[in-house]
C-alpha cells in the first residue's frame, strides 16, 4: 500500500521531535547516561517530546534564518540548553560535562543543511566555531554519538561544495552576517523519513518539496509499506501532526547584537519593513 502526504516545516520538526525521542539510544542515554540537546529549532521539538511539557521553543535557538536573513538571537532571550543525567536535567552548560561522557552518551546538534549523500551542514557565525567547535573533534576524539536532525526542507546539491565557500574573513558582503560552513561526512542524519521508518516499520521517499499560501519549505512523502502500517503511519500524521503551528519568530534588537552583520546598531525604526 502507498500513500501519500505533506508536512510544513513546523510540522516536519515535530514527527522527527517523536521519532527521535523514541529511538532506544535516546531514551538509554537520557536514563542512564548523559544526553545533551544543543540549540536548534528541531532540537526543541525533541525536547519538549522527552519532557512530556512545553517549552519556549523560538528561544531554543542561538543561529538561526529568520524574516529572511541569517541571524543570531540574543544571549538574553535564548532558552538554556538541556542536559540530561540519569533521567534528569542539569543545572549546567553542555560544555561542563564534556570531560565525564563517555560510551552510550548522545549529543543532538542542529543542522542548516544536508545532501542526498548523508553529507550535513552546520553554519557557523563564531570565530571558534560555536557549538561544532566545542564539541565535535571532542566527541570524534572519544567515537561518541552526534545525531543531527535535520528536515528535508534543508537539502541542497552538495553540502562538500557549499563548505568550499563562505567563512566570516573570506565574504566582501552579505546582507545579515558572513558566515563559514563545516561540513560533516560522518554524522549521523535524522529526517523524517528516519521518523517514518522507526515509528512505522515502512519505506518512506521524499517526492516533493515546496508549495505557498502557508506551504513554504513543504515537503511532500510518499510512503509504502503493509496496509495496516500505512494506515496507522496515516492515521498518526492526521491526529498528532497535521496542524502543528508555525514557530513564532524571536529577533533581538539590532542595534544590541554584538554579532558582525550589515544591520548591526541600526535603530530598529530603520531597519526594512522584512526585517522588523
Amino acid at each position: 500500500m502507498q500513500a501519500l502526504f505533506t508536512l510544513t516545516p513546523a510540522e516536519s520538526k515535530r514527527l522527527i521531535g517523536k521519532g527521535v525521542a523514541s529511538l532506544p539510544s535516546i531514551q538509554n542515554a537520557k536514563n542512564k547516561g548523559y544526553l545533551l540537546i544543543g540549540r536548534g529549532s528541531t532540537n526543541a521539538y525533541i525536547l519538549e517530546e522527552l519532557l512530556g511539557e512545553k517549552v519556549r521553543k523560538e528561544g531554543y535557538v542561538a543561529g538561526q534564518v529568520i524574516r529572511g536573513v541569517l541571524c543570531v538571537l540574543g544571549a538574553e532571550d535564548r532558552t538554556k540548553p538541556v542536559t540530561f543525567h540519569k533521567g534528569k536535567i542539569l543545572p549546567v552548560e553542555p560544555g561542563s560535562v564534556l570531560d565525564k561522557l563517555g560510551p552510550g552518551d548522545v549529543m543532538l546538534k542542529g543542522a542548516n543543511a544536508m545532501d542526498s549523500n548523508g553529507n550535513v551542514g552546520v553554519i557557523m557565525v563564531s570565530p571558534v566555531g560555536g557549538t561544532m567547535g566545542q564539541f565535535y573533534m571532542a566527541l570524534k576524539a572519544r567515537g561518541l554519538e552526534m545525531i543531527y536532525p535535520v528536515g528535508l526542507e534543508k537539502m541542497i546539491p552538495s553540502v562538500p561544495l557549499a563548505a568550499q565557500y563562505g567563512g566570516t574573513m573570506a565574504m566582501d558582503e552579505a546582507i545579515g552576517p558572513p558566515v563559514g560552513m563545516a561540513c560533516v561526512s560522518d554524522g549521523v542524519v535524522f529526517t523524517e523519513i528516519d521518523a517514518i521508518e522507526n515509528l512505522f516499520g515502512i519505506d518512506a521517499v521524499h517526492f516533493a518539496s515546496g508549495g505557498w499560501g502557508g506551504a513554504e519549505g513543504c515537503v511532500t512523502l510518499i510512503v509504502e509499506g503493509p496496509d495496516a502500517r500505512v494506515s496507522k503511519c496515516l492515521k498518526f500524521i492526521e491526529q498528532k501532526i497535521k496542524g502543528e503551528p508555525p514557530l513564532p519568530a524571536a529577533k533581538s534588537p539590532c542595534k544590541t547584537c554584538t554579532i558582525s552583520c550589515s544591520f548591526q546598531k541600526k535603530d530598529e525604526k530603520k531597519l526594512p519593513a522584512w526585517l522588523r
